[in-house]
């Protein structure tokens, strides 16, 4: 019997071409009259007669007139043999793949046997606008549906850069050009195509030590010489970098809120690196991805807000705000550099795709952005004082390190304590993250 999906005369087919390729039926050998094997078979001859007519169509069989059906001789494809060996992955791999397919990557699927999501730096699922988001997607899509037949425009759409630019204006103290904006699919993307541009293989980057690991990932991926330059409470140490690497290329910094430690850099720091950048001729990328969640005083002005010599180039997200799913993101990009990271993205993927970029800007035009922000940010403030408590109740002796802002939290273990241990009964839901739990319903922003 044929499967479900399956015609009767796809699976006379299906059963015959297998016979022949595997030899059942050798080549030269003459098939049953169709009358005959459609009786033996118990299905119309008309079934059988359209499987002979496809397996003529495809080269299997010739008809002879008068004669019958024969088996082709001169087959056009075999059935394919196994493999004496199976291949390794690796042993394809170009030189550069191999180097490539090492580098540490962050991004992982969320374990849905775990109740809680502890992970830091990701927002909220249950705080996402759902109902909202799909009556902006609804919105979105009459006016998009005549642009479907062609390519998003690779530096973004204009509405969504224009309503970047005004929420940037007024939540951040940046003023941008629209036209200087380049959309991308997240952070990461950003931080890749300024790397293959502004970088060599071979060039030496300041990162900050410890850092942003997706972001040490895109440098490493272009070629670039890491230098990992100390980070404290103040964020990156520009003295101690200067002394390392006073000729580095790019310097890869968050100004606003490190990675993990959280420091935000102050004003001698700031103007520091920039005159380090004016002097050496180097490029400074500023990721900006959760400055908005600050719970020490309002956010703080980015750093390209002091840039007068156009070397910075920022990059922001909608990961932290609303989802990573959504893949945006954006670069701010002096302006003649705009050109190339348009055809880069060009050659890459030719653009983010259009749907989500104008659902985002509908969502932004409603002026639902800010508002949805302030709501999470109240949220995760709660959230994070319930932390807070849980662990001086059930894990007094872990300090956790003060932390201004940021989607993650930072605790130091006792000297004693064994650090996998830890992280073993953290992921396994032990009483302290179950009762922690309960107490955020669910989860920790």
């Amino acid at each position: 019997m044929p499967a479900p999906d399956q015609t009767r005369q796809s699976a006379v087919f299906d059963h015959l071409r297998h016979s022949i390729l595997t030899g059942a039926l050798p080549g030269g050998g003459r098939l049953p009259p169709s009358r005959a094997l459609a009786y033996e078979l118990g299905v119309a001859r008309q079934t059988v007669v359209l499987a002979y007519e496809r397996l003529a169509a495809e080269g299997y069989v010739r008809g002879r007139t008068g004669s019958g059906t024969y088996v082709a001789s001169d087959l056009p494809d075999q059935a394919p043999a196994p493999a004496a060996t199976p291949l390794v992955a690796a042993a394809a791999l170009s030189a550069r793949g191999a180097r490539l397919a090492e580098i540490p990557a962050t991004a992982s699927a969320r374990d849905p046997a775990l109740g809680l999501l502890l992970a830091g730096g990701l927002p909220a699922p249950d705080l996402f606008p759902v109902k909202a988001w799909a009556r902006c997607a609804s919105r979105a899509m009459k006016p998009l549906a005549g642009e479907l037949a062609s390519y998003p425009p690779p530096q973004g759409l204009l509405v969504l850069r224009e309503q970047i630019a005004a929420h940037l204006a007024s939540t951040r103290g940046l003023v941008a050009d629209p036209g200087c904006i380049v959309v991308t699919a997240g952070t990461q993307q950003a931080l890749r195509t300024a790397a293959d541009l502004l970088l060599d293989p071979g060039d030496t980057v300041w990162v900050e030590d410890p850092g942003y690991i997706a972001g040490r990932g895109a440098l490493l991926a272009s070629g670039a010489v890491l230098v990992p330059v100390p980070s404290d409470a103040e964020g990156i140490d520009v003295a101690a970098g200067v002394r390392m690497a006073p000729d580095a290329r790019l310097a890869l910094v968050a100004p606003s809120h490190a990675t993990p430690l959280g420091g935000a850099l102050p004003i001698g720091r700031r103007l520091a690196l920039l005159e380090w950048a004016r002097r050496a001729n180097a490029w400074v990328v500023e990721d900006d991805c959760d400055s908005e969640f600050r719970w020490e005083g309002k956010p703080l002005p980015p750093l390209a807000t002091l840039d007068k010599a156009g070397q910075v180039i920022y990059c922001g997200t909608f990961s932290k705000t609303l989802a990573p799913a959504l893949r945006i993101g954006f670069a701010i990009v002096p302006a003649p550099l705009v050109p190339a990271f348009v055809r880069l993205r060009t050659l890459a993927d030719r653009g983010t795709e259009a749907f989500t970029q104008a659902t985002l800007a509908e969502f932004m035009r409603q002026g639902l952005l800010s508002p949805h922000i302030r709501k999470m940010r109240t949220e995760y403030a709660r959230r994070r004082e319930a932390l807070l408590e849980a662990m001086a109740r059930f894990a007094p002796h872990t300090v956790a390190l003060a932390a201004p802002g940021g989607l993650h939290m930072v605790a130091r273990l006792p000297d004693d304590m064994d650090e996998g241990e830890a992280v073993g009964r953290a992921g396994s839901g032990t009483s302290l993250w179950r009762r922690c739990g309960r107490t955020t319903r669910g989860h920790l922003g």
